[in-house]
């Protein structure tokens, strides 16, 4: 259903759908003499990024005027409308909102808020000198966490792709916001994306490989970024991207001598061959680096709530600065949800009906395997923590030895130095890797299907059976509680273990401590030991002087 024409522009080719506002007859559709210009904010292949006021509101925007001219960006029309309708899904602190999109017959403009304190590309070190504090890069990249795991807590999961410090901007109180979702895309189920896309020095071992990805590649670029910003150099040494990218298979990583340990330790621990052996971001948070100046820092961490319904931004009278976009008073019963991902249009909606509560359902469902898939990892259970890293190792050991005979000169059967988890060196064989890397998922499996059978989620069927008898009797206000119980039991879970996280953390410190305090014991016993050899040496010393000097009174004597 159109509006009245006399609401929209007059466009003869259409990049984007008509603004949602405009399609209802709340407004007219923007146009680029409702705003003044300021000034230019940058200029890239798509286009330009403009500073505008608007003239009734006098608020403040950051319009991207993409040319509709350019080859290029006609080919990539799709990715266009793909990166407003992500957009106006995200309400987060930590993300830049698009407020409104419009277009002539020349650019379209996405209305976005405006952060004035630009990226966060002129704060990379420059000539080894530091722009920011230790403290403040943390603060930083804790706050692109916070962001990057709203996206991928999204039904289904967003992935960036471009997370990079052109990308992140910098508002009031250094607060971090990323933006740019140009590359960004849907997950679905246990798809993988195959685009290669992105910055050289930020591509991901499997996006070089085109192996296909998932959203631990926003995790690795995070990885990259904290690198820059620490160091002021790229991870990755090379002139040409060849180069840079056989550096990135190997693992080469061009560590400064100077580095800051407990980044380097954090950073050693993102940037893994294997996506699978990648720190997760709540882990992230929980590491020294973080908890030094923020103890709480996985606080911030929040999952979207897709049941709100949010407000629509009118351009003509609403104003960023007071906006609040969730609607405020009685809780809302009359739900709308978008269609599904691959044909969502966010500028239609549609009231639940017997289908909609049964795609759902199949989401529920999904998220109860996940949540089986979870609670077997082995977070509450000390013995399957231990086996799961142990074969963590392993596998680590065997990626080495792989990209050593793929790079030349290795074969399985030779004798190869690897690392383990301690950083001691251990020499083995890629054979008995292999063999003991069978032995221990087979002894990994037993332990899972022991650990399902003694403490199964079982109070979580009992939520799903009130949800498929509320959809069965269409009884909208159970299936409303229904849900609520269940997302309460998983929270709930889901603590318990960031507990039990949190616990197995502090019992490796401690074994950490444990050792240091041996360390240092041996150093004493090895200073004491020293000293007394030296008093040894000492005494003899003396003796061999206080002979030399009765010696010299006897030849003294033969000559008076």
């Amino acid at each position: 259903m159109y509006p009245n024409n006399k609401l929209l522009n007059q466009v003869v080719n259409r990049f984007l759908p008509i603004p949602e506002s405009a399609l209802k007859g709340l407004e007219p559709e923007p146009k680029i003499t409702d705003f003044t210009l300021i000034k230019e904010l940058g200029v890239g292949s798509f286009g330009r990024v403009l500073l505008v006021q608007h003239n009734k509101t006098q608020a403040q925007y950051a319009i991207k005027a993409i040319d509709k001219r350019n080859t290029t960006n006609i080919q990539e029309k799709p990715y266009f409308r793909r990166e407003i309708e992500i957009m106006y899904r995200i309400h987060h602190p930590n993300v830049v909102k698009l407020f409104g999109h419009f277009e002539d017959n020349t650019y379209c403009y996405f209305i976005m808020e405006y952060i004035p304190g630009g990226n966060i590309y002129s704060y990379v070190p420059k000539n080894g000198m530091r722009r920011i504090s230790t403290q403040q890069v943390a603060s930083i990249i804790k706050d692109v966490i916070s962001a990057t795991y709203f996206l991928h807590n999204y039904i289904p999961p967003i992935i960036h792709r471009d997370i990079k410090p052109e990308n992140v901007l910098l508002a009031s109180g250094m607060q971090a916001k990323l933006t740019d979702f140009g590359w960004s895309n849907y997950m679905q189920g246990d798809y993988k994306r195959t685009t290669v896309c992105g910055t050289p020095i930020y591509l991901s071992p499997e996006m070089i490989n085109n192996t296909g990805h998932d959203e631990k590649v926003d995790i690795w670029c995070i990885g990259v970024l904290l690198f820059e910003l620490m160091t002021g150099v790229q991870p990755w040494k090379g002139t040409d991207v060849n180069t840079v990218k056989m550096n990135i298979l190997r693992l080469k990583i061009n560590w400064p001598k100077n580095m800051d340990r407990k980044a380097a330790d954090l950073i050693s621990r993102i940037l893994r061959y294997n996506p699978e052996e990648r720190i997760s971001l709540e882990n992230m948070l929980m590491h020294p680096f973080f908890t030094q100046f923020f103890p709480n820092a996985i606080s911030c961490l929040k999952r979207p709530d897709e049941s709100i319904k949010y407000k629509l931004f009118i351009i003509s009278k609403d104003h960023p600065l007071t906006w609040n976009p969730i609607y405020k008073g009685s809780i809302i019963t009359n739900i709308t949800m978008p269609v599904k991902p691959q044909l969502y249009n966010p500028y239609s909606t549609q009231t639940y009906t017997q289908n909609n509560y049964n795609n759902l359902l199949q989401k529920y469902d999904n998220l109860k395997k996940e949540y089986n898939q979870f609670s077997t990892a082995g977070f509450s259970n000390s013995s399957l923590v231990n086996l799961r890293r142990e074969l963590k190792e392993k596998e680590n050991k065997i990626n080495q030895l792989m990209i050593q005979r793929n790079t030349g000169g290795f074969t399985p059967n030779n004798t190869y130095y690897v690392t383990d988890y301690n950083g001691n060196t251990l020499q083995t064989t890629y054979n008995d890797l292999v063999n003991e890397n069978y032995e221990l998922k087979n002894k990994l499996n037993l332990y899972k299907t022991h650990f399902k059978a003694q403490s199964g989620p079982i109070f979580l069927d009992n939520d799903f059976n009130n949800i498929r008898n509320s959809i069965t009797q269409n009884n909208k206000e159970g299936f409303s509680q229904a849900i609520t119980q269940l997302r309460t039991n998983l929270d709930n879970v889901t603590q318990n273990n960031y507990n039990a996280i949190i616990m197995a953390r502090n019992q490796e410190i401690e074994k950490w401590k444990q050792q240091e305090r041996l360390r240092e014991e041996r150093e004493k016993q090895q200073f004491s030991q020293l000293i007394h050899t030296y008093d040894q040496n000492l005494t003899l010393g003396e003796r061999e002087n206080q002979r030399l000097k009765m010696r010299l009174k006897e030849l003294e004597g033969y000559f008076v």
